[in-house]
């Protein structure tokens, strides 16, 4: 790491450590409004994984308790069910030019909770959030389409609806079964690291491309809809969505993709262990994602994985793996990709925790050297919390190791990264 890097690291933890504030732990915005619950109830602060409580309210569609459930009317006020969430981000990053970066990131809506004693609802939506792109157009030239996205590009930020579904909870026997629709986010990969998070940057193998030309991640929040069945300490899922193209996009292919999941929780705190495949389609054509010229080729795909996590009250350690199969080309030649990640985090308290994780993404097994890995350091902090809004801070140091190409020598690459995010 460069003295660059060392002295904005410092000033980035001094600068968030001055602003910590010794008040108690109140209640987490809307939700915690509804339910009456400290943010430590949902959330084991300020490393912000989810606790058992906050596990359980999640999979019973953002309500305390799943079917048959009690629904009061007089709760539904509207700031309990709705929340405001500000992000803002420094960061230095070597090698990239300009380096240094001052970024409104985001600004969002999350909404959601019970409509009725069975249907509920969840929605995430962006006012705007930075692409991390500079400006491309202005207000007197056309904007540029970027390539890749096919999202306009007029002043670095966008617009999205990231997640939105209706759930419907039916009870049998001792659990219930749930079905949800719209677009919908697999919730063993929510909760397996593309949810509540100590790391704002999300694991390589959850968030990054295996195959440079199909654009599925486990991330993707897709259009579509599945059916769960919880029955302690087991939860079954199963989904058919639109397909592996963007959020948002409609599937540019008639073939309706599916996925898998089962889970087994091994203890009273929620550790466990998860399985998860996904079997795909994602149609290559001339122009990428017009379905009016003509087709390269089809690649069938798949993505299996292993999930396990082990929770203590102040700390845990999380991870997966994942293996995929690929077809890159006309010729129909097959790849075999993999990925992995592994992650502890500590709490020392309400107010401070550390994590550590360590990434690796191989878009092709069979071709050495061609692995990007990342090392990854940070601290997490409160700097304040009461019944109706609350500010977290987050630092992180990163060390990601890229290939330029093929199996050319990696690039090294150091960030530093200060994240302050403010709820409502």
């Amino acid at each position: 790491m460069s003295s660059k890097m060392i002295v904005v690291f410092c000033l980035m933890l001094a600068g968030a450590l001055l602003l910590i504030a010794p008040q108690e732990s109140q209640a987490i915005p809307a939700w915690s409004r509804l339910t009456g619950s400290t943010c430590n109830s949902c959330h084991a602060t300020p490393t912000w994984q989810l606790t058992p409580f906050g596990l359980s309210f999640l999979r019973n569609g953002h309500r305390l308790e799943a079917a048959p459930a009690k629904f009061d009317i007089d709760s539904q006020k509207w700031d309990n069910y709705l929340s405001l969430v500000w992000k803002f981000r420094a960061y230095d990053e070597e090698e990239k030019n300009p380096a240094s970066q001052l970024e409104q990131h985001s600004f969002s809506l999350y909404t959601g909770g019970a409509l009725s004693d069975r249907f509920s609802f969840f929605t995430e939506m962006y006012f705007s959030e930075n692409t991390g792109k500079t400006a491309e157009g202005t207000d007197f030239t056309p904007p540029a389409v970027d390539a890749t996205d096919g999202v306009v590009q007029e002043d670095g930020s966008r617009k999205k609806l990231a997640e939105a579904f209706l759930q419907y909870n039916q009870p049998i026997g001792e659990g219930f079964v749930a079905v949800r629709a719209g677009e919908i986010l697999p919730e063993i990969i929510h909760v397996f690291g593309a949810g509540a998070r100590s790391a704002e940057q999300r694991a390589l193998v959850l968030n990054d491309k295996a195959n440079s030309a199909n654009p599925y991640k486990p991330f993707n929040r897709q259009q579509g809809f599945d059916v769960k069945l919880n029955m302690e300490p087991v939860e079954i899922a199963a989904g058919v969505v639109n397909g592996s193209d963007y959020t948002n996009s409609i599937d540019s292919n008639n073939h309706k993709d599916w996925f898998a999941s089962a889970l087994l929780a091994f203890d009273k705190n929620e550790s466990a262990l998860g399985l998860y495949h996904y079997d795909g389609k994602y149609t290559k054509y001339t122009v990428v994602g017009d379905a009016t010229t003509a087709i390269d080729y089809d690649n069938n795909f798949t993505r299996d994985g292993v999930l396990f996590r082990f929770i203590r009250s102040n700390w845990r350690v999380v991870g997966a793996y994942f293996i995929g199969k690929e077809i890159t080309d006309a010729a129909g030649t097959k790849t075999d990709n993999e990925g992995y990640y592994g992650l502890v985090d500590f709490n020392f308290s309400d107010k401070f925790g550390v994590f550590a994780r360590y990434d690796m993404l191989d878009p092709n097994a069979d071709v050495g050297g061609n692995e990007t890995t990342q090392y990854m350091f940070g601290l997490n902090g409160m700097f304040y919390m009461t019944a109706k809004s609350g500010a977290r801070w987050n630092i992180e140091l990163t060390n990601k190791e890229t290939p330029i190409s093929g199996t050319t020598p990696a690039a090294r690459v150091n960030r530093a990264l200060l994240q302050l995010t403010w709820a409502f």
